[in-house]
């Protein structure tokens, strides 16, 4: 087994800051070492065994407390309907909505998805548009490479190879790597799911 370097604090003290001070990035970190399990705490030497309901309790906590960034793994926790987690596209369209209002792009990127997949919520392109300007406004490279897709399909706004062009560009200067089209026209299926982030 590995042994993480938790510089600022092992898992019983995140649990402590979580449930005692509504810490919700401690929430967050003690939840990723429960997703991923498998190796020593160094701060205490005991194993952290793997756990994904346990890990999922506390990315809720944070995600309806103080940190956005965990709305996006529960949400894809309940997305996935595995390790004993009831599938539930209701309530991870909530969770990322909850992330998304706490201003975390990731989040606001998966709820756009939703609309655009019909996953939780009916299929509107149109909703999904005015979030994904947002969140590609912010340096999000995903939400421009979504949103010149949809521009290029005419999907919920006016075919325009203009904007097809200008988010294509813009996704390949946020991500700062090749063109993410590769060159070659999008597809429906060039829609990317939401960043798996810890999972």
């Amino acid at each position: 087994s590995s042994v993480i370097n938790a510089e600022y604090g092992g898992f019983e003290q995140y649990k402590k800051n979580c449930y005692e001070y509504e810490a919700g990035m401690s929430c967050h970190n003690a939840g990723n070492m429960l997703l991923v399990g498998g190796f020593k705490d160094q701060h205490s030497d005991f194993t952290i065994e793997r756990d994904v309901p346990a890990a999922a309790e506390l990315f809720k906590r944070a995600c309806t407390t103080t940190y956005g960034r965990s709305c996006v793994p529960i949400a894809r926790l309940l997305q996935y309907g595995k390790y004993n987690i009831p599938k539930d596209y209701n309530k991870a369209f909530e969770y990322l909505s909850i992330g998304c209002k706490k201003n975390n792009n990731d989040s606001c990127f998966a709820k756009a998805n939703c609309y655009i997949q019909g996953m939780g919520v009916e299929k509107d392109y149109s909703k999904a548009i005015p979030i994904l300007e947002d969140t590609c406004s912010k340096g999000h490279h995903q939400s421009c490479h979504n949103l010149g897709v949809l521009y290029y399909h005419g999907h919920g706004v006016d075919k325009n190879m203009d904007k097809f062009k200008y988010y294509n560009n813009q996704a390949k200067i946020f991500r700062g790597q090749s063109n993410p089209f590769q060159d070659k026209p999008p597809t429906p299926d060039d829609m990317t799911k939401p960043p798996v982030g810890a999972l």
